[in-house]
């Protein structure tokens, strides 16, 4: 089986024959190879399917979500100049005023094509796009990265070796399809001869467990924020669970390597196909480490310049090398970002590989120590350095050693607020949201904005704060324990399940500026 989904199965022979027949109709209205089509489904076998056939057409898909704001969308066919979307029943009329022709895929639309064999385009490379993805920039506009095919085969097939997977391999679909692990979700297990698992779009953390039993699914990627409600016991069929995209909370460790499933926590990027590097054996004590490179190399180098390679044990950037390295950013907008591509190999790889003068090389803005035993340690990105009196604050360490006397449903999130340069001296605070508070409330509008209040002034928070902050003075120097503690009613989360940092400062900036000019 192909594809088994909520809304239907698929067999290898159904999922070649429909999606063959919609690349041929795709061809006829002029996709070629490098040619952007929109992609826009709910959970759905259909958006396989749909996919599946771009890129048989030799075009390149750009899934997008329906939620995304109009002029979001405006942004995206402008930069792409795509004219074609394939979509459902539920979406055609809205994308019809953005773009010329919207293709409804349903089984009845595609049985009407007729029927071909062979391929409907022949003049595909390797070195052609596959897919175009756009994740969120610095600049406040998408960044647009093309991904290659030669980067996603040599990826999976890597990814799929070390993992151990195969023909039995059911890979649950949980990610949106606008996000890069979707990618890995679709095509790791096709090209493995395995199933990929499509539970509905309305799937609720709740939900997870009933939907991973009901599909049968044995290997699933999740955030630590999804994967610590999951109980082991409640999916006996899991084999292995990746988690990534954040900080892995000691209790989500206790309870996973405790049981019978495989833990790994996983490092990627948008500009990385399927993944930079995983560890498979985690530990609470190593919570932070990210294993070893997967399909090329990660150098650490100095984070003012890769001319500089760093030293074993050394603090530095993360320059990952290698043919799973996207082809770079679609256009200017992309590129106004401090991760970038370098046009040139630095001086020290060329004298260490001679043979690698023309490799492709990318700064991921991300930080690490390379330790002896050859894994990698992740130590966040360079933007959440703080700066507080000429001092380094890295965000993700306070938060690492405040989390120890908090549960792992309460969540911690360090910032530096106040004007820089202004009247207000910045001020390190953390905000703090505590699970079984009375206050605190969880499914919330995407728009909504959490309430904050002090939290040394909160009778139940008062105790906890405390116990931070010893917590904190107990591994750190003083200045990096935060002055205030800020109650929040809920901690906001992007679309992807991370914690959303910008607009837990903005509403943190808002509030500080508000109680600095009460006094």
């Amino acid at each position: 089986m192909a594809v088994c989904g909520w809304d239907g199965d698929l067999t290898y022979g159904e999922l070649d024959d429909l999606s063959c027949r919609l690349a041929h109709h795709l061809v006829s209205l002029g996709v070629m190879p490098e040619s952007f089509i929109f992609s826009c489904f709910p959970k759905s076998t259909w958006a396989i399917v749909a996919r599946l056939a771009i890129l048989r057409a030799g075009g390149v898909y750009i899934s997008i979500d329906a939620t995304h704001p109009p002029a979001y969308l405006d942004s995206i066919i402008l930069r792409t100049q795509a004219r074609i979307m394939l979509t459902g029943l539920a979406y055609a009329d809205r994308f019809r005023t953005f773009v010329d022709t919207v293709v409804e895929v349903s089984l009845d639309f595609i049985r009407s094509l007729p029927e071909k064999r062979g391929p409907a385009c022949t003049s595909v490379g390797p070195d052609n796009a596959c897919l175009l993805l756009f994740t969120s920039g610095s600049t406040g506009e998408p960044k647009g990265i093309i991904q290659v095919h030669q980067s996603y085969s040599t990826a999976c097939l890597d990814y799929a070796r070390r993992l151990g997977l195969g023909p039995h391999t059911r890979f649950l679909h949980f990610d949106d399809y606008a996000f890069d692990i979707s990618n890995l979700e679709l095509f790791v297990p096709l090209v493995l001869g395995g199933c990929c698992c499509v539970p509905s779009s309305t799937l609720k953390a709740q939900d997870l467990a009933d939907n991973i039993n009901i599909l049968q699914a044995n290997i699933t990627f999740l955030t630590p924020t999804v994967a610590i409600k999951l109980d082991p016991a409640d999916v006996p069929c899991l084999e292995i669970l990746c988690v990534g995209g954040e900080p892995l909370p000691k209790g989500l460790i206790n309870k996973w390597t405790s049981s019978r499933t495989k833990l790994i926590n996983q490092y990627g990027m948008g500009e990385v196909a399927i993944c930079c590097a995983f560890n498979d054996k985690v530990t609470a004590q190593t919570n932070d480490r990210i294993g070893r490179p997967v399909s090329g190399a990660i150098w650490v180098v100095d984070p003012s310049s890769p001319e500089r390679l760093m030293p074993v044990g050394a603090v530095g950037e993360l320059l990952m090398e290698g043919p799973h390295l996207s082809r770079q950013y679609l256009d200017q907008i992309s590129r106004h970002s401090e991760a970038v591509f370098l046009l040139e190999a630095p001086a020290w790889l060329t004298h260490m590989h001679q043979g690698r003068a023309k490799a492709r090389l990318y700064r991921s803005g991300d930080l690490g120590r390379l330790h002896h035993d050859g894994t990698i340690q992740y130590l966040g990105r360079k933007d959440t350095v703080l700066k507080l009196d000429g001092c380094r604050i890295e965000a993700l360490e306070v938060e690492h050693h405040a989390r120890k006397c908090l549960t792992p449903q309460d969540v911690v999130v360090v910032d530096l607020l106040g004007v820089i340069d202004g009247v207000a001296d910045p001020e390190l605070t953390a905000y703090i949201y505590l699970d079984d508070h009375p206050d605190g409330t969880a499914a919330l509008k995407p728009h909504d904005h959490p309430t904050l209040s002090d939290a040394t002034r909160d009778e139940l928070a008062a105790p906890k704060v405390q116990e931070i902050k010893h917590c904190i003075a107990q591994a750190l120097p003083a200045y990096m324990v935060p002055k205030s503690f800020l109650l929040a009613t809920w901690i906001p989360q992007t679309a992807s399940k991370k914690t959303d940092r910008k607009k837990i400062h903005m509403v943190g900036q808002k509030y500080y500026l508000e109680e600095r000019f009460k006094s």
